[in-house]
């Protein structure tokens, strides 16, 4: 299963997230927690590059094979160092209360695979489905 889609507005994202489900649902049946990772993720990676980035189209590529969805988001804007994102420890005394700052905290737990671009304008995930 393949599915490519070009957002430009957070607002599709909902139908893209939907084709991605049925489309892994047509290979094996989804469980509540498989499905919930699925949404977790893409909402929390798309949701970062048009609430921070410059960018105002992102480029979507789920592949479903071998249980494991690998999903691939490219944007057009110029792209941040990812390194301070992904390493950055969201339980510090400075930013336990802030409500927001989490959400890639929350995919690497989530996925098996996060990997951003040199640039940080490009990021692959995998999630093993078994």
């Amino acid at each position: 299963m393949r599915i490519n889609k070009l957002l430009s507005s957070f607002a599709e994202l909902g139908d893209t997230i939907e084709s991605i489900i049925a489309g892994v649902g047509q290979e094996m049946i989804l469980n509540d927690e498989q499905e919930y990772k699925i949404r977790l993720v893409m909402n929390e990676l798309v949701m970062n590059i048009f609430k921070y980035s410059d960018a105002d189209k992102v480029s979507v590529c789920a592949d479903y094979y071998d249980m494991q969805l690998k999903i691939q988001l490219e944007d057009n804007g110029s792209g941040f160092e990812s390194k301070k994102i992904t390493e950055r420890n969201v339980q510090d005394e400075n930013l336990l209360m802030c409500e927001s700052g989490r959400g890639v905290f929350l995919v690497k737990i989530m996925a098996d695979s996060l990997k951003y671009s040199e640039v940080g304008n490009a990021v692959a995930v995998t999630l093993k489905l078994d």
